[in-house]
């Protein structure tokens, strides 16, 4: 059993890791790109894309601490992801132990000899009892990390996308019938790509050069976040069936 679970890290593992670069790379991407655009408040950076905000006349961003997290707020679950997926993938590359085994002689009262052959369940390599208590804990708390993540994330994303339809209605004075199709009906990656094209630097000096697909961006480290507190709930909970399993051992 323990070769399964092992065998289920050595994938969930990579699959935390994967998931969790993508949202690095992706949110640090639009951050980037709008850092300047957006950072229209007076007295405090504003530049990340991440709850903005619609004012009277221009779009603003949301505190910069936002993208700093969305960008950076992973890597501590991406190092422990790192490490524990190179040890069970290692593990499960220089394969594993035949069980031992061993021969008993028993001597019955007519003068038979019987042989018996005994296997050991416990492997030479096999996880030590004692390992499924931190890894529990380990990955408790990432999941528990990763979840905040995803809401915050998923909170600025549609807090955006809300605000930005207000702001687009002004940009294009919408009345009548199109108010309530930009407000219920405009999908969030319509409302992003409206922003690409019409949202523009108010300063000079930090005019944006080129677009880039905002939506695509966004809605990738949206879904990545959550395949990632996926796979996080699925290694605490292996661990924690293990945990149980081997709590005989540890006494």
């Amino acid at each position: 059993m323990s070769y399964s679970a092992e065998r289920a890290l050595s994938l969930l593992y990579p699959l935390a890791i994967v998931s969790s670069l993508i949202c690095c790379i992706t949110s640090a991407v639009a951050w980037m790109h709008w850092q300047y655009v957006l950072n229209a408040c007076p007295d405090t950076n504003c530049g990340c894309v991440l709850h903005g905000k619609s004012t009277f006349n221009s779009f603003e961003g949301g505190n910069i601490a936002y993208c700093h997290f969305a960008t950076f707020g992973l890597l501590l679950p991406l190092i422990f992801a790192l490490v524990l997926g190179i040890y069970h993938g290692y593990r499960m590359c220089i394969g594993r132990g035949k069980p031992k085994a061993g021969t008993a002689t028993i001597r019955q009262r007519s003068g038979d000899m019987i042989v018996v052959t005994t296997e050991s369940e416990l492997t030479p390599d096999g996880l030590s009892p004692y390992y499924w208590l931190p890894a529990t804990v380990i990955s408790a708390i990432m999941a528990v990390y990763q979840l905040v993540y995803s809401a915050i994330f998923t909170d600025g994303f549609e807090v955006t996308c809300k605000q930005y339809r207000e702001a687009l209605l002004k940009e294009i004075q919408g009345v009548g019938n199109i108010v309530p199709v930009i407000k219920s009906r405009l999908s969030c990656a319509a409302v992003f790509d409206f922003m690409d094209y019409l949202v523009e630097s108010i300063s000079y000096e930090r005019r944006r050069y080129g677009r880039i697909n905002t939506a695509v961006c966004l809605y990738f480290t949206l879904v990545f976040a959550w395949i990632a507190l996926f796979a996080w709930l699925l290694i605490c909970l292996i661990n924690v069936i293990h945990l149980r399993r081997t709590k005989a051992a540890r006494v």
